[in-house]
Protein backbone atom coordinates (compact mmCIF):
# COMPACT_ATOMS: atom_id res chain seq x y z
CA UNK A 1 0.00 0.00 0.00
CA UNK A 2 1.07 3.67 -0.74
CA UNK A 3 0.38 6.44 0.72
CA UNK A 4 1.37 10.15 -0.90
CA UNK A 5 -0.18 13.47 0.88
CA UNK A 6 0.11 16.57 -1.55
CA UNK A 7 -0.26 19.56 0.28
CA UNK A 8 -0.32 23.65 -0.36
CA UNK A 9 -1.47 27.09 1.46
CA UNK A 10 -1.97 30.36 2.14
CA UNK A 11 -2.22 33.02 4.13
CA UNK A 12 -5.66 34.12 5.49
CA UNK A 13 -6.84 37.76 6.98
CA UNK A 14 -6.28 37.27 10.61
CA UNK A 15 -3.00 36.12 10.47
CA UNK A 16 -3.63 32.69 10.25
CA UNK A 17 -2.74 30.21 7.09
CA UNK A 18 -6.15 28.14 5.32
CA UNK A 19 -3.93 24.66 4.72
CA UNK A 20 -5.22 22.07 2.30
CA UNK A 21 -3.95 18.63 2.37
CA UNK A 22 -4.84 15.68 -0.03
CA UNK A 23 -4.26 11.92 1.00
CA UNK A 24 -3.87 9.58 -1.64
CA UNK A 25 -4.16 6.07 -0.76
CA UNK A 26 -2.71 3.37 -3.85
CA UNK A 27 -3.00 -0.73 -3.65
CA UNK A 28 -0.63 -3.12 -5.00
CA UNK A 29 -2.08 -5.46 -7.57
CA UNK A 30 -2.59 -8.84 -6.27
CA UNK A 31 -0.91 -11.32 -9.33
CA UNK A 32 -2.26 -14.51 -9.97
CA UNK A 33 -0.45 -16.45 -7.30
CA UNK A 34 -1.33 -14.12 -4.80
CA UNK A 35 -5.09 -12.93 -5.56
CA UNK A 36 -7.35 -13.39 -2.46
CA UNK A 37 -10.38 -16.16 -3.13
CA UNK A 38 -13.81 -14.92 -2.87
CA UNK A 39 -17.03 -16.08 -1.02
CA UNK A 40 -19.91 -14.27 -2.23
CA UNK A 41 -23.57 -14.26 -1.51
CA UNK A 42 -25.90 -13.13 -4.58
CA UNK A 43 -29.20 -12.37 -2.77
CA UNK A 44 -31.72 -11.48 -5.24
CA UNK A 45 -35.10 -9.78 -5.03
CA UNK A 46 -37.57 -11.31 -7.33
CA UNK A 47 -40.43 -9.22 -6.22
CA UNK A 48 -43.33 -8.51 -8.37
CA UNK A 49 -42.14 -4.99 -8.88
CA UNK A 50 -38.96 -6.91 -10.55
CA UNK A 51 -40.82 -9.17 -12.96
CA UNK A 52 -39.86 -8.29 -16.86
CA UNK A 53 -36.51 -6.74 -18.11
CA UNK A 54 -35.85 -5.68 -14.31
CA UNK A 55 -35.35 -9.30 -13.55
CA UNK A 56 -33.54 -10.24 -16.69
CA UNK A 57 -31.08 -7.72 -16.28
CA UNK A 58 -30.15 -9.20 -12.70
CA UNK A 59 -30.11 -12.57 -14.02
CA UNK A 60 -28.06 -11.58 -16.96
CA UNK A 61 -25.71 -9.53 -14.68
CA UNK A 62 -25.52 -12.18 -11.57
CA UNK A 63 -24.98 -14.92 -14.40
CA UNK A 64 -21.97 -12.39 -15.92
CA UNK A 65 -20.55 -12.69 -12.63
CA UNK A 66 -20.17 -16.20 -11.77
CA UNK A 67 -19.29 -16.84 -15.23
CA UNK A 68 -16.01 -14.51 -14.52
CA UNK A 69 -15.26 -16.30 -11.23
CA UNK A 70 -12.06 -18.63 -10.63
CA UNK A 71 -11.92 -21.79 -10.25
CA UNK A 72 -11.19 -21.39 -6.13
CA UNK A 73 -13.94 -18.73 -6.17
CA UNK A 74 -17.40 -19.88 -4.09
CA UNK A 75 -20.61 -18.02 -5.26
CA UNK A 76 -24.15 -19.09 -3.59
CA UNK A 77 -27.26 -17.78 -4.60
CA UNK A 78 -30.42 -16.30 -2.86
CA UNK A 79 -33.51 -14.84 -4.50
CA UNK A 80 -36.38 -13.46 -2.38
CA UNK A 81 -39.84 -11.91 -2.92
CA UNK A 82 -42.47 -12.98 0.38
CA UNK A 83 -39.95 -15.51 1.85
CA UNK A 84 -36.52 -16.11 0.73
CA UNK A 85 -35.25 -19.02 -0.66
CA UNK A 86 -31.68 -20.89 -2.09
CA UNK A 87 -31.45 -20.36 -5.73
CA UNK A 88 -27.57 -22.50 -5.78
CA UNK A 89 -26.03 -23.69 -2.99
CA UNK A 90 -22.12 -22.34 -2.61
CA UNK A 91 -20.37 -23.83 -4.97
CA UNK A 92 -16.82 -23.48 -7.01
CA UNK A 93 -14.62 -24.81 -9.65
CA UNK A 94 -16.86 -26.46 -12.46
CA UNK A 95 -20.29 -26.23 -10.55
CA UNK A 96 -20.15 -22.91 -11.23
CA UNK A 97 -21.97 -23.59 -14.45
CA UNK A 98 -24.92 -25.12 -12.76
CA UNK A 99 -25.27 -22.26 -10.21
CA UNK A 100 -25.32 -19.96 -13.66
CA UNK A 101 -28.27 -22.13 -15.03
CA UNK A 102 -30.12 -22.10 -11.53
CA UNK A 103 -29.59 -18.10 -11.89
CA UNK A 104 -31.21 -18.08 -15.68
CA UNK A 105 -34.65 -19.91 -14.19
CA UNK A 106 -35.55 -17.66 -11.28
CA UNK A 107 -38.96 -15.96 -11.96
CA UNK A 108 -40.76 -13.31 -10.37
CA UNK A 109 -43.16 -13.69 -7.02
CA UNK A 110 -45.06 -11.46 -4.70
CA UNK A 111 -43.88 -8.74 -2.06
CA UNK A 112 -40.06 -7.68 -0.50
CA UNK A 113 -38.59 -9.85 2.26
CA UNK A 114 -35.37 -8.03 2.05
CA UNK A 115 -34.28 -9.15 5.65
CA UNK A 116 -34.67 -12.73 4.68
CA UNK A 117 -33.16 -13.12 1.53
CA UNK A 118 -29.76 -10.73 3.80
CA UNK A 119 -29.86 -13.44 6.65
CA UNK A 120 -30.04 -16.62 4.51
CA UNK A 121 -27.37 -15.22 2.09
CA UNK A 122 -25.17 -14.62 5.31
CA UNK A 123 -25.99 -18.12 6.83
CA UNK A 124 -24.94 -19.53 3.48
CA UNK A 125 -21.53 -16.87 3.36
CA UNK A 126 -20.42 -17.84 7.20
CA UNK A 127 -21.09 -21.14 6.43
CA UNK A 128 -18.00 -20.93 3.79
CA UNK A 129 -16.08 -18.37 5.68
CA UNK A 130 -12.38 -18.69 6.60
CA UNK A 131 -9.29 -16.81 7.26
CA UNK A 132 -7.95 -15.99 3.67
CA UNK A 133 -10.60 -15.71 1.66
CA UNK A 134 -12.58 -12.59 1.03
CA UNK A 135 -16.78 -12.61 2.23
CA UNK A 136 -19.30 -10.56 0.93
CA UNK A 137 -23.01 -10.62 0.43
CA UNK A 138 -24.50 -8.71 -2.91
CA UNK A 139 -27.66 -7.45 -2.34
CA UNK A 140 -29.95 -6.06 -5.60
CA UNK A 141 -33.78 -5.21 -4.67
CA UNK A 142 -35.90 -2.82 -6.22
CA UNK A 143 -38.40 -1.98 -3.73
CA UNK A 144 -39.11 -1.08 -0.04
CA UNK A 145 -38.37 -4.19 2.68
CA UNK A 146 -42.00 -5.08 3.51
CA UNK A 147 -41.75 -7.98 5.30
CA UNK A 148 -39.74 -9.55 7.70
CA UNK A 149 -37.46 -7.04 9.66
CA UNK A 150 -38.38 -3.75 7.89
CA UNK A 151 -36.36 -1.14 10.65
CA UNK A 152 -33.31 0.27 9.30
CA UNK A 153 -31.42 0.47 12.26
CA UNK A 154 -32.08 -2.60 12.87
CA UNK A 155 -30.85 -4.05 9.33
CA UNK A 156 -27.96 -1.65 9.58
CA UNK A 157 -27.12 -3.31 12.89
CA UNK A 158 -27.26 -6.97 11.47
CA UNK A 159 -25.01 -5.56 8.29
CA UNK A 160 -22.39 -4.13 11.22
CA UNK A 161 -22.46 -7.68 12.88
CA UNK A 162 -21.59 -9.75 9.76
CA UNK A 163 -18.65 -7.22 8.77
CA UNK A 164 -16.93 -7.89 12.62
CA UNK A 165 -17.51 -11.39 11.77
CA UNK A 166 -15.55 -10.95 8.39
CA UNK A 167 -18.70 -10.90 5.77
CA UNK A 168 -19.03 -7.76 4.13
CA UNK A 169 -22.32 -6.31 2.46
CA UNK A 170 -23.07 -4.58 -0.99
CA UNK A 171 -25.80 -3.13 -1.72
CA UNK A 172 -27.27 -2.38 -5.38
CA UNK A 173 -30.75 -0.67 -5.46
CA UNK A 174 -32.46 -0.98 -9.17
CA UNK A 175 -35.03 1.46 -10.26
CA UNK A 176 -36.88 4.66 -8.70
CA UNK A 177 -38.38 3.25 -5.88
CA UNK A 178 -35.94 1.64 -3.65
CA UNK A 179 -35.02 3.21 -0.33
CA UNK A 180 -31.35 4.39 -1.14
CA UNK A 181 -31.11 5.71 2.67
CA UNK A 182 -31.59 2.19 4.28
CA UNK A 183 -29.15 0.56 1.33
CA UNK A 184 -26.69 3.02 2.02
CA UNK A 185 -26.64 2.89 6.05
CA UNK A 186 -26.36 -1.57 4.97
CA UNK A 187 -23.55 -0.73 3.12
CA UNK A 188 -21.78 1.78 5.79
CA UNK A 189 -22.41 -0.61 8.04
CA UNK A 190 -21.43 -3.33 6.24
CA UNK A 191 -17.90 -2.38 5.02
CA UNK A 192 -19.17 -2.67 1.58
CA UNK A 193 -20.11 -0.07 -1.24
CA UNK A 194 -23.69 1.05 -2.76
CA UNK A 195 -24.65 1.56 -6.17
CA UNK A 196 -27.57 2.97 -8.21
CA UNK A 197 -28.80 1.34 -11.10
CA UNK A 198 -31.07 3.92 -13.41
CA UNK A 199 -31.46 2.05 -16.31
CA UNK A 200 -31.34 -1.82 -16.83
CA UNK A 201 -28.35 -1.74 -19.57
CA UNK A 202 -26.49 -0.50 -16.36
CA UNK A 203 -26.77 -3.62 -15.09
CA UNK A 204 -23.95 -6.13 -15.92
CA UNK A 205 -22.12 -2.84 -15.71
CA UNK A 206 -22.27 -2.46 -11.93
CA UNK A 207 -21.79 -6.10 -10.99
CA UNK A 208 -18.33 -6.04 -13.05
CA UNK A 209 -17.75 -3.10 -11.11
CA UNK A 210 -18.01 -4.83 -7.76
CA UNK A 211 -16.56 -7.76 -8.89
CA UNK A 212 -13.25 -6.15 -10.31
CA UNK A 213 -13.10 -4.35 -7.41
CA UNK A 214 -12.92 -7.49 -5.11
CA UNK A 215 -10.24 -9.41 -7.57
CA UNK A 216 -8.28 -6.21 -7.03
CA UNK A 217 -8.44 -6.12 -3.54
CA UNK A 218 -5.24 -4.61 -1.97
CA UNK A 219 -6.19 -4.02 1.84
CA UNK A 220 -9.07 -4.43 3.78
CA UNK A 221 -10.43 -2.52 6.87
CA UNK A 222 -8.66 0.59 5.77
CA UNK A 223 -8.89 3.53 8.80
CA UNK A 224 -7.34 7.03 8.53
CA UNK A 225 -6.97 9.19 11.54
CA UNK A 226 -6.17 12.78 11.75
CA UNK A 227 -5.09 14.12 15.17
CA UNK A 228 -4.49 18.13 14.86
CA UNK A 229 -0.87 19.91 15.58
CA UNK A 230 -0.53 22.63 18.69
CA UNK A 231 -1.15 25.10 15.81
CA UNK A 232 -4.09 24.17 14.38
CA UNK A 233 -7.14 26.01 15.12
CA UNK A 234 -9.97 23.78 13.11
CA UNK A 235 -9.55 20.24 11.05
CA UNK A 236 -12.74 19.55 8.25
CA UNK A 237 -12.65 16.47 6.23
CA UNK A 238 -13.71 17.85 2.81
CA UNK A 239 -14.68 14.10 1.84
CA UNK A 240 -17.41 12.49 3.06
CA UNK A 241 -16.50 8.39 4.80
CA UNK A 242 -18.27 6.92 7.71
CA UNK A 243 -16.01 8.88 10.55
CA UNK A 244 -16.22 8.61 14.61
CA UNK A 245 -14.05 10.93 17.23
CA UNK A 246 -12.33 10.26 19.99
CA UNK A 247 -10.65 13.78 21.72
CA UNK A 248 -9.36 15.65 19.04
CA UNK A 249 -8.53 12.76 16.29
CA UNK A 250 -11.27 12.07 13.94
CA UNK A 251 -11.21 8.20 12.60
CA UNK A 252 -12.75 7.82 8.70
CA UNK A 253 -13.57 4.49 7.88
CA UNK A 254 -12.28 4.25 3.98
CA UNK A 255 -12.82 0.45 3.87
CA UNK A 256 -11.50 -1.44 1.15
CA UNK A 257 -8.76 -0.70 -1.45
CA UNK A 258 -8.56 -2.13 -4.90
CA UNK A 259 -5.79 -1.92 -6.78
CA UNK A 260 -7.54 -1.14 -9.80
CA UNK A 261 -9.17 2.63 -7.70
CA UNK A 262 -7.03 4.69 -5.93
CA UNK A 263 -9.12 6.59 -2.58
CA UNK A 264 -8.76 10.09 -2.13
CA UNK A 265 -9.01 12.32 1.19
CA UNK A 266 -9.17 15.78 1.21
CA UNK A 267 -8.58 17.61 4.42
CA UNK A 268 -8.42 21.52 5.50
CA UNK A 269 -6.61 23.31 8.15
CA UNK A 270 -7.00 26.40 10.06
CA UNK A 271 -2.95 27.04 10.94
CA UNK A 272 -2.58 30.26 13.45
CA UNK A 273 0.99 30.19 14.01
CA UNK A 274 0.92 32.30 17.20
CA UNK A 275 -0.67 28.87 19.08
CA UNK A 276 3.21 27.27 18.47
CA UNK A 277 6.60 28.74 19.86
CA UNK A 278 7.34 31.84 21.71
CA UNK A 279 4.45 34.47 21.43
CA UNK A 280 5.34 37.31 18.55
CA UNK A 281 7.55 34.69 17.24
CA UNK A 282 6.73 32.63 14.01
CA UNK A 283 8.23 29.44 13.68
CA UNK A 284 10.15 28.18 10.80
CA UNK A 285 7.51 25.03 10.57
CA UNK A 286 4.29 25.22 11.56
CA UNK A 287 3.14 21.22 12.74
CA UNK A 288 -0.52 21.00 10.93
CA UNK A 289 -1.48 17.72 11.83
CA UNK A 290 -0.85 14.02 11.86
CA UNK A 291 -2.51 11.69 9.83
CA UNK A 292 -2.26 7.68 10.68
CA UNK A 293 -3.30 5.07 8.05
CA UNK A 294 -3.97 1.60 9.61
CA UNK A 295 -4.89 -1.30 7.12
CA UNK A 296 -4.82 -5.34 6.58
CA UNK A 297 -2.40 -5.49 3.69
CA UNK A 298 -2.45 -8.37 1.30
CA UNK A 299 1.03 -8.89 0.53
CA UNK A 300 3.40 -10.12 -2.37
CA UNK A 301 3.08 -13.71 -0.85
CA UNK A 302 -0.77 -13.39 -0.04
CA UNK A 303 -0.58 -13.59 3.57
CA UNK A 304 -2.81 -10.11 5.06
CA UNK A 305 -0.35 -8.18 7.35
CA UNK A 306 -1.35 -5.53 9.69
CA UNK A 307 -0.23 -2.53 8.96
CA UNK A 308 0.21 1.04 10.26
CA UNK A 309 1.64 4.15 8.50
CA UNK A 310 2.15 7.89 10.60
CA UNK A 311 2.51 10.72 8.36
CA UNK A 312 3.64 14.29 10.19
CA UNK A 313 1.96 17.03 8.39
CA UNK A 314 3.76 20.63 8.77
CA UNK A 315 4.53 23.41 6.54
CA UNK A 316 6.85 26.76 6.58
CA UNK A 317 4.65 30.05 6.24
CA UNK A 318 7.79 31.67 4.95
CA UNK A 319 7.69 29.61 1.54
CA UNK A 320 4.42 32.28 0.74
CA UNK A 321 1.50 30.72 -0.34
CA UNK A 322 1.58 28.03 -2.79
CA UNK A 323 -1.17 26.47 -4.81
CA UNK A 324 -0.95 22.71 -6.13
CA UNK A 325 -3.38 22.21 -9.55
CA UNK A 326 -3.89 18.74 -8.33
CA UNK A 327 -5.61 19.46 -4.64
CA UNK A 328 -7.72 22.97 -6.50
CA UNK A 329 -8.82 20.39 -9.20
CA UNK A 330 -10.63 18.10 -6.15
CA UNK A 331 -11.56 20.83 -4.33
CA UNK A 332 -13.95 21.55 -7.54
CA UNK A 333 -14.96 18.02 -7.88
CA UNK A 334 -16.20 18.35 -4.05
CA UNK A 335 -17.37 21.93 -4.55
CA UNK A 336 -19.98 19.74 -7.37
CA UNK A 337 -21.29 17.49 -5.04
CA UNK A 338 -21.98 19.99 -2.72
CA UNK A 339 -23.92 21.96 -5.02
CA UNK A 340 -25.78 19.04 -6.01
CA UNK A 341 -26.35 18.80 -1.87
CA UNK A 342 -27.70 22.20 -2.27
CA UNK A 343 -29.73 21.76 -5.10
CA UNK A 344 -31.66 18.99 -3.08
CA UNK A 345 -32.08 20.79 -0.25
CA UNK A 346 -33.63 23.73 -1.74
CA UNK A 347 -35.98 21.38 -3.66
CA UNK A 348 -37.08 20.02 -0.54
CA UNK A 349 -38.11 23.17 0.83
CA UNK A 350 -39.65 23.70 -2.93
CA UNK A 351 -37.15 26.18 -4.41
CA UNK A 352 -37.11 24.32 -7.42
CA UNK A 353 -35.71 27.68 -9.56
CA UNK A 354 -33.08 28.23 -6.33
CA UNK A 355 -31.68 24.38 -6.90
CA UNK A 356 -31.20 24.98 -10.71
CA UNK A 357 -29.54 28.58 -10.00
CA UNK A 358 -27.41 26.61 -7.34
CA UNK A 359 -26.38 23.86 -10.34
CA UNK A 360 -25.61 26.74 -12.77
CA UNK A 361 -23.78 28.57 -10.51
CA UNK A 362 -21.83 25.78 -9.40
CA UNK A 363 -21.41 24.65 -13.62
CA UNK A 364 -20.51 27.96 -14.28
CA UNK A 365 -17.57 28.06 -11.08
CA UNK A 366 -15.98 24.77 -12.89
CA UNK A 367 -15.39 25.88 -15.97
CA UNK A 368 -13.81 29.09 -15.34
CA UNK A 369 -11.40 27.36 -12.49
CA UNK A 370 -10.09 24.16 -14.28
CA UNK A 371 -10.57 24.44 -18.60
CA UNK A 372 -10.24 21.91 -20.65
CA UNK A 373 -10.05 19.53 -17.76
CA UNK A 374 -12.02 16.36 -18.72
CA UNK A 375 -13.36 15.13 -15.68
CA UNK A 376 -14.18 19.09 -14.48
CA UNK A 377 -15.90 19.25 -17.91
CA UNK A 378 -18.07 16.35 -17.38
CA UNK A 379 -19.21 17.99 -13.79
CA UNK A 380 -20.62 20.97 -15.07
CA UNK A 381 -22.17 19.66 -17.77
CA UNK A 382 -23.81 17.42 -15.32
CA UNK A 383 -24.62 20.21 -13.80
CA UNK A 384 -25.99 22.19 -16.57
CA UNK A 385 -28.15 18.98 -17.41
CA UNK A 386 -29.29 18.43 -13.67
CA UNK A 387 -30.08 22.49 -13.33
CA UNK A 388 -32.36 22.04 -16.24
CA UNK A 389 -34.27 19.66 -14.90
CA UNK A 390 -34.96 21.79 -12.01
CA UNK A 391 -35.86 24.95 -14.35
CA UNK A 392 -39.24 22.06 -15.58
CA UNK A 393 -40.53 21.94 -12.29
CA UNK A 394 -40.68 18.73 -10.23
CA UNK A 395 -37.73 16.19 -10.59
CA UNK A 396 -38.53 12.91 -11.10
CA UNK A 397 -37.93 10.02 -8.25
CA UNK A 398 -35.01 8.65 -10.79
CA UNK A 399 -33.44 12.17 -11.01
CA UNK A 400 -33.42 12.62 -7.30
CA UNK A 401 -31.75 9.19 -6.49
CA UNK A 402 -29.26 10.44 -9.70
CA UNK A 403 -28.38 13.06 -7.50
CA UNK A 404 -27.87 11.42 -4.30
CA UNK A 405 -25.91 9.21 -5.67
CA UNK A 406 -23.36 11.35 -7.85
CA UNK A 407 -22.92 12.70 -4.50
CA UNK A 408 -22.18 9.68 -3.11
CA UNK A 409 -19.79 8.13 -5.45
CA UNK A 410 -18.47 11.83 -5.39
CA UNK A 411 -17.46 11.74 -2.17
CA UNK A 412 -16.39 8.90 -1.45
CA UNK A 413 -14.13 9.21 -4.54
CA UNK A 414 -15.18 6.21 -6.08
CA UNK A 415 -14.60 7.14 -10.05
CA UNK A 416 -15.15 3.68 -11.07
CA UNK A 417 -18.71 3.73 -10.10
CA UNK A 418 -18.88 7.07 -11.30
CA UNK A 419 -17.88 6.10 -14.71
CA UNK A 420 -20.82 3.05 -14.72
CA UNK A 421 -23.62 5.69 -13.21
CA UNK A 422 -23.22 8.76 -15.58
CA UNK A 423 -25.56 9.83 -17.92
CA UNK A 424 -23.85 11.48 -21.38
Amino acid sequence: MKTDILMDHEPVADGGHLVRALMILEGEPPSESTRTPLNLALVLDRSGSMAGEPLAAARRAAAELVRRLWPEDTACVVAFDDTASVVAGPASGPEHHATVRAIERIGPGGCTNLSGGWLLGRELAAGCHEEGRVSRIILLTDGLANRGITDPAALAGLCREAADGGITTTTIGFGPHFDEDLLRAMADAGSGGAYYVERVDQTVGIFAEELEGLMSLAAQNVRVSVTPGPATDDVTVLHDYPMSAEGDTATLEVGDLYGREPRRILFRFLVRPARQGAPGEEPEALDVARVRVTAQVITGTGSVEQRTIDLPLSFSPSEGATVHPEIRKEVLLVEAARAREEALQRREAGDWQGAARAMHAAADHLRMSCPGDAAVEEEARDLRSSAVLCEQGPLMAEDVKYLKHRIYVSMRSRQGAKEKLRRD
